[in-house]
């Protein structure tokens, strides 16, 4: 079995530690710079929808009798008229993850993932993406509001990931692999993060950003350091239901007495986004843009600092 090793900055070292920042406060923070990016790998020449968004709408009818007395002529009780009122109340709830297949359980799917690492922390690696397995999992306990054609929807909590299909290890002073598998490509937990989809039309995005979320990334190759207050952090997903129209979820006419709504009915896009930080300033600037729906345009190096990325 062979063993994939890194020669980190040119020198040999015994472990590399897991980055990690939260960011937070409501403080002004920089502006932020693309770090990663990802697009599904495609499976026999097609793209599959990775995506799945689940409606789990509670619906609980209750029911109230009103019992109203019957009176002959000589003013005595002699039956009832009941009358039953049902009423219904929807909570809403939806989940948001990462499936395989055709399958609707949650699972991690095939993508290709590019992260962006400065020059010097890992040397003689190429541009080429590499093979990741990416898992998601988002919740929101609110309704879908509709404005001008656009549903946007709150996301309370939610976590994603890239883990790299093979491990990486760090060599020692004798040219051993040393230290933990290095794996965690990107790992990013958020709150209050928003889902938008065109009504009736196929497109989806999911985004988020400080200070009007709680963001934090780790990763194993790279660090994300920075006091919240300087930091910024910003991510983006897009996708595309195909043939499938975004529609909020009905109710049965026949209910009567209904308060609360609906989220949207369950389906499944294709995805692709992309991931910018501020937590670790860099000279250069690249971009990796997000062009509609599964394409990414191509990083681009600025001439006071060159940057060199992670691959098979």
């Amino acid at each position: 079995m062979s063993v994939r090793v890194l020669l980190l900055g040119g020198v040999m070292i015994g472990a590399v530690a897991a980055g990690q920042a939260v960011a937070s406060a409501p403080h002004p923070a920089l502006p932020t710079a693309p770090v990663a990016a990802f697009t599904e790998a495609a499976s026999h020449g097609s793209i599959a929808k990775i995506l799945y968004y689940k409606n789990e709408d509670v619906l609980k009818t209750t029911s109230a009798t009103v019992k109203t007395p019957i009176y002959n002529a000589k003013g005595k009780i002699t039956g009832y008229n009941s009358v039953t009122t049902k009423s219904t109340a929807v909570t809403p709830k939806a989940e948001l993850y990462t499936t395989n297949g055709s399958s609707t359980a949650k699972s991690a799917a095939a993508v290709r993932f590019s992260l962006d690492v400065p020059y010097g922390a890992f040397t003689g690696i190429s541009d080429v993406p590499q093979a990741a397995l990416f898992s998601f999992s988002a919740l929101s306990t609110s309704a879908p509001v509709l404005t001008d054609g656009l549903f946007s929807q709150t996301f309370d909590s939610g976590t994603l990931s890239f883990t790299r299909a093979t491990p990486l290890f760090a060599l020692d002073a004798f040219g051993h692999a040393t230290g933990p598998a290095l794996t965690n490509l990107l790992t990013v937990t958020f709150t209050d993060a928003v889902f938008t989809a065109s009504q009736n039309g196929v497109t989806i995005g999911f985004a988020a950003n400080t200070p009007d979320s709680t963001i934090n990334f780790t990763s194993d190759f790279r660090q994300f350091t920075k006091a919240d207050w300087l930091s910024n952090f910003d991510f983006a997903l897009a996708g595309n239901a195909a043939s499938v129209s975004m529609a909020r979820a009905t109710v049965d006419p026949a209910l009567t007495n209904v308060t609360g709504t609906r989220t949207l009915n369950s389906f499944r896009v294709a995805t692709t986004g992309t991931f910018a930080a501020s937590a670790v300033p860099e000279p250069a600037s690249w971009a990796m843009m997000l062009i509609g729906f599964a394409a990414i345009g191509a990083a681009r190096r600025a001439d006071v600092r060159k940057f060199a990325r992670i691959t098979v």
